[in-house]
This record gives structure tokens, sequence and C-alpha cells, in this order.
């Protein structure tokens, strides 16, 4: 309990230091807005209170009220553009003021104010629309002959919650089933939500198909979201459900074995407090079998290139999700997105298949994935 009053705590000084700096920042850069304080300060207050009160609301009504998340995660989406953008006009415009005598403070938040309203409209369209198909050919040294040409779908962080419609699910479904994948690999974060709200539009996509099945893993929000409930409903959807452990498939006489492992957050969060255990999934796999490894954030692939792991599937980053967040995940992640190469091991990181919680995928399009193996 203290742990989580000190993170609230902490929340809490971080959002109302930034929420304090972009209301006098503005009024001050605004002299319209000075005039009017109290509107100003409600604004934010506003987006203060949606952001902790929307859920409870939700869950009082039932989940009769997700409508309301629109309003809380589009709030979201402006405010945390426009603090960057603010803070970086606000710091233009005071260097500018070093080279003329004329006033830029009105200049500089038009332009914040204009390029965060332009990010936020193009990233919500980008976010709504259906993912693009990103293919993705992995030139594996060794790769058996049966495994030439086979075709993996990834779907990654679809987030599965109040702002994804069921159409969207359904069109998903029927657009991955079109691939015609050999396998479908489910890399974590399939839902945002608590199973009463959302069990319905994950039950939704038990229609995926493939012809070696589909293979999930658990991400950090399926443990945020109750995973007591879930793993009963994602395992009665008919899929695959690898907690470290693998399967063995087979191809035209050639094997390829599946490993699995739960998002870090399982640590804890469950009743025998198990994390990932790269040596539990490979136990049993006959030697030389072509290892394929599916863990959602993109991280433990030293220990994944010295077990002879081929490819490594994650996603989790987002790539920041929206410009100009996107810019910072690099430092955060040595491999944020894409292919990238760790040795002999190849690791592919998706930028998400849908999106968490802002509607805003300003400049980082949601992607659904097909990597096709190849001979090196």
């Amino acid at each position: 309990m203290l742990r989580i009053l000190l993170s609230i705590g902490l929340v809490l000084l971080v959002l109302g230091g930034a929420l304090t700096y972009m209301a006098r920042r503005s009024m001050s850069l605004c002299p319209a807005l000075s005039r009017h304080p109290r509107l100003v300060w409600g604004f934010f207050g506003l987006f203060l209170g949606a952001m902790f009160l929307v859920p409870l609301i939700n869950r009082w009504a039932n989940h009769q009220a997700d409508y309301l998340y629109w309003l809380s995660y589009g709030l979201f989406s402006f405010v945390s553009t426009y603090l960057v953008y603010l803070a970086v006009a606000d710091f233009g415009q005071v260097i500018a003021q070093r080279w003329t005598s004329a006033p830029v403070g009105l200049w500089a938040f038009r332009v914040a104010l204009g390029a965060t309203v332009l990010s936020v409209l193009v990233g919500l369209i980008m976010a709504v629309r259906q993912p693009q198909i990103k293919q993705v050919e992995v030139a594996i040294a060794g790769l058996p002959k049966g495994l030439e040409g086979f075709r993996i779908v990834q779907i990654s962080d679809l987030h599965l919650g109040p702002l994804v419609p069921m159409a969207k699910v359904q069109l998903l479904v029927e657009r991955t089933n079109e691939l015609k994948a050999d396998l479908i690999a489910i890399t974590g974060d399939l839902v945002d939500g608590e199973a009463n709200g959302v069990q319905a539009k994950a039950e939704r996509m038990a229609s995926l198909r493939a012809s070696h099945g589909v293979f999930f893993v658990t991400g950090n929000h399926e443990y945020y979201s109750g995973i007591a409930k879930w793993i009963p409903i994602i395992k009665g959807l008919g899929w695959k459900t690898l907690d470290n452990g693998h399967e063995l498939i087979e191809r035209q006489q050639a094997q390829l074995a599946v490993l699995g492992m739960p998002d870090p957050a399982a640590r804890g969060r469950r009743g025998n407090g198990q994390g990932p255990n790269l040596a539990k999934a490979l136990e049993g796999i006959p030697e030389g079998t072509t290892k394929l490894l599916l863990f959602h954030p993109p991280t433990g692939f030293e220990a994944a290139d010295k077990a002879g792991i081929a490819l490594q599937l994650s996603g989790h980053t987002h790539s920041g999700q929206y410009f100009p967040w996107s810019l910072f995940i690099p430092w955060l992640y040595r491999f944020p997105k894409g292919l990238n190469r760790q040795g002999a091991l190849w690791i592919y990181t998706s930028v998400g298949t849908g999106f968490w919680g802002p509607p805003n995928r300003f400049l980082v399009a949601p992607e659904l994935t097909v990597l096709t193996l190849r001979r090196a």
C-alpha cells in the first residue's frame, strides 16, 4: 500500500509540475489567455480529473460509459503533445529575443498550439485506420529447406479496450486470415481492460486461422488488466499460450521450435511469482532445431543469441506511438523497432498493431507484420 501511495504521489507531482508549466507559460506567451486564467486552469483541471475519474465512472456504470475514454484519452493526446511543442517553442522564443526586440512570445504560442492540433488530428486518423501490412524477409543461416518461405504474421500491442470498435477487430481478423499465414504470433498486450468490459472483442479473434495455429505470449498489460481472468479466456480461443514453454511444429519434414516467455511483469503478479525463464522454455528441444522466440519486450536478446535462437519477435515499445515522443524511445531501447541483428540472432520489434491510451499514432503508423523466413 505504501508503494502504491508513493507511486500515485510521484505521478501527481510530475503531472502537477507539467500542467503548471503549460498553464503559466501559455498565459505568459498569449495575453488573451492571461485575461481568462480560470478557463486555462479549468482546462488542465478537466484533463487531470478525467484521467482519474473516467475509469471509476465506467466501472460504476458496468462498462457502459466507454465513450468517456474519448474525452480522457483525447485530452491526454493533446496535453502530452502540447507539452513538448510548447517547451520547444518557448525555448525558441527565448533564443529569438536575443536577436530581435520585437515580441515573439505570441508567435511561439501560436506555433505550439497549431502544431499540436495538426499532430493530434493526423495522429487520430492514423490510429483509427486499419494497420498497414508490412512485409519483412528474414534470411536465416542453416534454415532447413522445408522452412523456406515459412510465413509468420505478427500481431502485437493491439490493446483491445474501450476505444477499439468491434468492427475494427472483425476487419483485422479478416485481413489477417487473407494473408494465409503458416503461423500467427501474438506477442503480448492483446488487451487493455478488465475482462468483463473487453471479453467480447477478444473472443471475436478466435476466428484467426493459420496452418500451424495461433501462438500467444503475455505482455505487461495482460497483468495490469487482471491476468487471472484473462488467461482462461485466451486459452478458450484455441490459441497455444506459451508460458516459459515451447511447441514443435513440422513443415515439409523440417521442425521449428516456437518458444514463448511471459512478460517480466509476471514477477510478483501471480501465485508462483514466475517471470521469463529462457532455460525452462528451451528444455526438451531437439539439438539443431530452428528456434523462434516470442517475448513481449525487445530485451534479453544476448541470452537468446547465446541459446541459438534464430529469430525473436517482440513489441512493447510502440516506437513511441506518436511524434514527438517517438524521438525518445531509441534512448530507452537498443532495438526500438524493425529488424535488427544481435550476433547470429535476428530480432524484430513491431511498432504495434493498435494503440495504447491516446488515439494518436502521428508519424508512427501501426502495422500488421508478415515475416517470411528465407535461407541465407
